[in-house]
C-alpha cells in the first residue's frame, strides 16, 4: 500500500500526558515533506486540542469532536458537520446532576451517567448516537464519526482512504480504523481495537508512532497490504475463495476473445470501486462503456467529450469518481499519443497523491510495445495497473517482469498458448504440468498464477457474479444479399472470391490463403466494410481489434475470424 495520508488519534495514542509526543512532530514534519497530508483526529473540541497542542503546523488538518469539526489548518477554514442536541435537552442535563461539556456539536461527559444520559435521549427524542472513548462517553448525531470526518476532510485535501494509515487506541478509533487501508493500534489499546488492527505497535505513545512512521518513509511511502484487503476473482470447485490483494500488486488478464476475460477484469474494476478505490479504465473498444451507468463511475469519450489528458488526471484528483475513458472516436495513432499522454500525466498525480488507485488498460498490447514510453510506469512501485490482452505474447518482457499475478481466461490461439505454456513453465509451482494446467482452464473457468512466495501460486476457478452485465446482442441472419457494388472482395486468392452476404464472408475467410487475411486485416478492410456496408459497429470492433495486432507482428488467425463472426450471425450451412 503506498501511503499518501496519515491519521493519528491524539489522546492515548499521539499524547503522552496530554501534550503531544516531540518525536511525532518531527516524524510527521518529514512525512509531510514527501509529500503526505497528515490529520489530527480526536474526540477534543477543537479550542482544546489548539490549546493542548499550542503549535499545529506539522497537520494539515484536524478532525474534531469525533469527526464533527473539520479544521483546514493551511485555510483556517472549519467545517461543521451535524448540529447539537436542542438546548432544552442540556437544561434536563443541568436539572439531573450530569455534568458535561459541549463543543460545536458534540456533548461528552464519563461513562458512569451514560445510562441517564440515554434515559434523557429516549424520554426527549433526541437523534443522536453514544460513542465511547474508555472512561468518556458522547452525544453526537447520527452517523458522525472520525471515519466521516476523515472523510470529508480527505475530500478537501484531494486523498483517498485507500492510501491512509490511521493510528488509534479507544473504542471511538474502531470507525476510522476500519475504514483506513492500514489500521495500526497504539500499545495500550482497547482490546477490540488491538483484534481489528493490522499492525500493533511496541512502543508507547507518539515514540511508537513516530517509529513506524519513520519506518515506512525510509521504504519509500510503502506498508505492507493487510491480508483483509483483498478483491474476489471467485472460487475453486472445492468453494475456496481466490482472491488477489487490494494494492502492491501488477497485473495481466490473458484469453481469447469471448473467454471471460473481459468479464473477469470488469468483476475486479467493480469490487475495486465499491471499496473505494479510485480507478482509470482505458477501453479502446468500447468495451467498458456499461459501467458508467453506475455510481460513482463516468464515461468520457461518448457522450461526454475526452478532456485533455493533464486535466483528465486532475479531475480523478479532484473529484471522488473513477472514469472509463472511451477512446473509440480517436484513429488507432491518436490513441497512442493520447494514452501515452494521459498516463504521464496520471504518473504525476499517482506519486504525489497516489490516485488513481488502479489503472485498467483494455487491448494493453496496443499500447505497450518495446519502444512505448508506457513501460516505465509499470516498474514504478505505484504499481496497481491491470493489463488486459487476447495477445499476451506480443507484451514486451520488460511488461512480465513487472507482474505479481497472470489471470488466464480460455486459449486456444496455437501462438499464444505457446507463450502461456512458457509463462507457466517459468513461474509456476515446481511440479506444475504447464500444458495439463493450460487446458484445464475451459470457459467459464480460468486459472491464477501468482508469482513470488505465494502460498497456493497456481489455482483454477470459476469467476465470482459481476453487478454490472455485459450488454449482449441478438445473433442476426447472414444471407441477406448486397449489391455487386458493396459486395468484399478478397486479393491475393488463387480465384477469385467475392462476398455478397455474411454467409458468403464466412465461407471466403474459411477458404483464403493466409496471405490474404494478411493483406486485409493490415489494411484494416474487413471492419470498415463490416462497418461501412453493414453498420454492425460492434463486430466491427472486434475485427478491429485482430487487425491492429498484424502490424504488430502477429500471424492471422483464421479461427478468431471465424469465431466473431458466427459469435454474431446464424450462418446457415449449404
Amino acid at each position: 500500500m503506498y501511503c499518501r495520508v496519515i491519521a493519528c488519534d491524539f489522546d492515548g495514542t499521539g499524547a503522552t500526558d496530554g501534550k503531544p509526543a516531540p518525536e511525532l512532530y518531527a516524524a510527521l514534519g518529514e512525512a509531510r515533506a514527501q509529500g503526505m497530508r497528515t490529520l489530527l483526529v480526536t474526540g477534543r473540541v477543537l479550542e482544546d486540542v489548539q490549546h493542548a497542542c499550542q503549535e499545529i503546523s506539522p497537520f494539515d488538518a484536524v478532525v474534531a469532536e469525533n469527526g464533527a469539526v473539520i479544521y483546514l489548518c493551511d485555510l483556517g477554514r472549519t467545517i461543521q458537520l451535524g448540529q447539537p442536541p436542542p438546548e432544552h435537552f442540556l437544561g434536563e442535563l443541568r436539572a439531573h446532576g450530569v455534568p458535561f461539556h459541549t463543543g460545536a456539536v458534540v456533548v461528552g461527559t464519563w461513562e458512569q451517567h451514560a445510562g441517564k444520559l440515554l434515559d434523557l435521549i429516549r424520554s426527549l427524542g433526541i437523534d443522536g448516537q453514544m460513542v465511547f472513548n474508555r472512561g468518556a462517553v458522547m452525544l453526537l448525531p447520527s452517523g458522525i464519526n472520525k471515519a466521516v470526518g476523515i472523510h470529508r476532510a480527505l475530500d478537501e485535501l484531494g486523498r483517498s482512504e485507500r492510501n491512509l494509515v490511521a493510528f488509534g487506541d479507544a473504542e471511538n478509533d474502531i470507525p476510522m480504523m476500519t475504514e483506513a487501508e492500514v489500521a495500526v493500534a497504539a500499545r495500550g489499546a482497547v482490546p477490540a481495537v488491538s483484534a481489528l488492527a493490522d499492525e500493533r505497535l511496541t512502543q508507547l505513545g507518539g515514540a511508537g508512532v513516530a517509529l513506524y512512521i519513520r519506518k515506512m518513509l525510509k521504504q519509500g511511502g510503502f506498508a505492507p497490504t493487510p491480508a483483509r484487503r483483498k478483491v474476489r476473482v471467485g472460487s475453486t470447485s472445492d468453494g475456496d475463495e481466490v482472491a488477489l490483494p487490494t494494492s502492491g500488486i501488477n497485473i495481466v488478464v490473458s484469453g481469447d476473445p469471448r473467454s471471460g476475460k473481459s468479464w473477469i477484469a470488469g468483476l475486479l474494476a467493480e469490487q475495486l470501486v465499491e471499496q473505494g478505490h479510485r480507478i482509470c479504465i482505458i477501453d479502446p473498444e468500447g468495451d467498458y462503456a456499461q459501467m458508467g451507468q453506475r455510481s460513482k463511475i463516468i464515461t468520457l469519450g461518448l457522450e461526454l467529450a475526452l478532456p485533455p489528458p493533464q486535466a483528465a488526471a486532475q479531475l480523478l484528483v479532484t473529484e471522488p469518481l473513477s472514469i472509463v475513458f472511451g477512446l473509440t472516436s480517436l484513429a488507432p495513432r491518436e490513441q497512442l499519443v493520447y494514452v501515452d499522454q494521459l498516463l504521464a500525466a496520471l504518473q504525476d498525480e499517482r506519486q504525489a497523491t497516489g490516485i488513481p488507485n488502479w489503472v485498467l488498460i483494455d487491448e494493453a498490447h496496443y499500447f505497450f510495445q518495446p519502444s512505448s514510453p508506457c513501460l516505465k510506469y509499470l516498474a514504478s512501485r505505484t504499481g496497481n495497473f491491470c493489463l488486459v490482452t487476447y495477445r499476451p505474447s506480443l507484451l514486451p518482457s520488460d511488461v512480465y517482469e513487472a507482474i505479481g499475478a497472470h489471470i488466464i481466461a480460455m486459449t486456444r490461439v496455437e501462438e499464444e498458448r505457446y507463450f502461456i505454456t512458457k509463462v507457466l513453465q517459468a513461474h509456476g509451482p515446481r511440479g506444475l504440468a504447464a500444458h495439463a494446467a493450460l487446458d484445464s482452464v475451459v470457459f467459464p473457468r480460468a486459472g491464477l498464477l501468482l508469482t513470488g512466495d505465494a502460498v497456493n501460486p497456481w489455482r483454477v476457478f470459476e469467476p465470482a457474479e459481476r453487478v454490472t452485465r455485459h450488454a449482449h446482442h441478438f445473433r442476426k441472419y447472414a444471407d441477406t444479399r448486397l449489391s455487386e457494388d458493396k459486395a468484399f472482395r478478397f486479393v491475393d486468392t488463387d480465384v477469385p472470391m467475392v462476398a455478397r452476404n455474411m454467409r458468403e464472408f464466412y465461407q471466403a475467410v474459411h477458404e483464403a490463403p493466409l496471405a490474404s487475411l494478411r493483406h486485409h486485416l493490415g489494411a484494416g478492410d474487413f471492419s470498415r466494410w463490416v462497418n461501412d456496408v453493414l453498420g454492425d459497429q460492434q463486430l466491427a470492433r472486434g475485427l478491429r481489434k485482430l487487425e491492429r495486432t498484424t502490424p504488430a507482428g502477429a500471424t492471422p488467425d483464421r479461427m478468431e475470424i471465424l469465431a466473431h463472426i458466427s459469435d454474431h450471425y446464424l450462418i446457415q450451412e449449404e
